[in-house]
């Protein structure tokens, strides 16, 4: 399994959580930490979005970026691999 940390600039919507973590779990990804910045004065979130997985990064940041609230997706720590004995 390989570790990412996304950096996320969504609206601050009602819904925005639920679609992120929907189709984070739909790519197989595995969420291990998460935090959520909101800018009330922008209606803006900052969201740094820990995953695990087997699959392509890029991927999982390509489909988030098709969602209509998500304004932004960075990946800020790539592929730091894990190993298991």
């Amino acid at each position: 399994m390989i570790n990412h940390t996304l950096r996320i600039t969504a609206e601050n919507q009602p819904t925005v959580m639920e679609k992120l973590l929907q189709v984070t779990r739909y790519r197989g990804f595995i969420v291990t930490g998460m935090t959520m910045f909101p800018d009330t004065e922008q209606a803006k979130l900052t969201i740094e979005l820990s995953v695990q997985s087997k699959n392509s990064i890029e991927h999982l940041q390509y489909q988030l970026n098709k969602l209509i609230d998500i304004n932004a997706v960075e990946v800020s720590n790539k592929a730091q691999a894990q190993c298991s004995a």
